[in-house]
């Protein structure tokens, strides 16, 4: 059995994939058990916590059948699910979800750093990062724009091992946004949290910059929440 390694911002896809390649090659049968959530998240290399995520939506899909003290067993093949599409927007939902909560940890400590070691041309790229996004019109895509945004203050950090850890999520970013973009009103609402969070480290004020970012984070996982595909 071969299993490969997971890239953190494709594990929606890869979970499924990998499952999928591993039924064909004829390592998993309609009834047959699944290996251990220790030995899949080792094997992917995800966290056991967004492994039992997809499993709760792969359950629900009648993919996978959890029996109490026997573990998980493949009800039937993947390529006879009825909705794949909605399987996957699901298990990218959870993802998501997961990303949000570490980005809560992590990316407040960014602001304020980047609150506290900004120059003024850091900050000049942070606005034009900042008005770029306001600029994108009702068709257009502004994830790119927003990624951009987040980078800039990173890069106020002076701080690579925060630039690269922004970095190592964008594909997830993008996908967040993209997400809640054709939400009405959302498009302005973000703006107004973008702009906060620019005021703040525009005053050097970290508690602050601290502060709005969970504000927009909130925000965005309401939003993610509140509009998840129904099964």
């Amino acid at each position: 059995m071969t299993i490969k390694k997971i890239k953190y911002h494709r594990v929606y896809e890869d979970v499924i994939e990998q499952l999928k390649n591993l039924i064909l090659e004829g390592n998993l049968a309609p009834g047959d058990v699944l290996p251990t959530e220790r030995e899949l998240a080792q094997s992917f290399g995800i966290s056991r916590g967004t492994l039992r995520e997809a499993f709760r939506i792969l359950e629900r899909e009648g993919l996978i059948e959890a029996r109490p003290g026997g573990g998980r067993f493949l009800s039937k093949a993947l390529d006879i699910a009825e909705d794949r599409t909605r399987i996957l927007d699901n298990i990218e939902r959870a993802t998501i979800i997961e990303l949000l909560e570490a980005r809560e940890l992590f990316e407040t400590g960014i602001v304020e750093l980047a609150a506290k070691r900004a120059t003024e041309e850091d900050i000049a790229e942070i606005e034009a990062a900042f008005e770029a996004w306001g600029g994108i019109g009702p068709e257009g895509d502004s994830s790119k724009p927003d990624q951009a945004f987040h980078l800039s203050i990173a890069k106020a950090t002076h701080n690579v091992v925060l630039v690269n850890l922004i970095e190592l999520h964008m594909d997830l970013l993008q996908r967040t946004l993209r997400k809640t973009a054709a939400i009405p009103g959302r498009k302005s609402e973000v703006y107004e949290e973008h702009r906060l969070i620019l005021l703040a480290i525009k005053e050097k004020d970290p508690v602050k910059a601290r502060l709005a970012l969970l504000h927009h984070l909130s925000h965005v996982k309401e939003n993610i929440q509140r509009n998840a595909v129904q099964v």
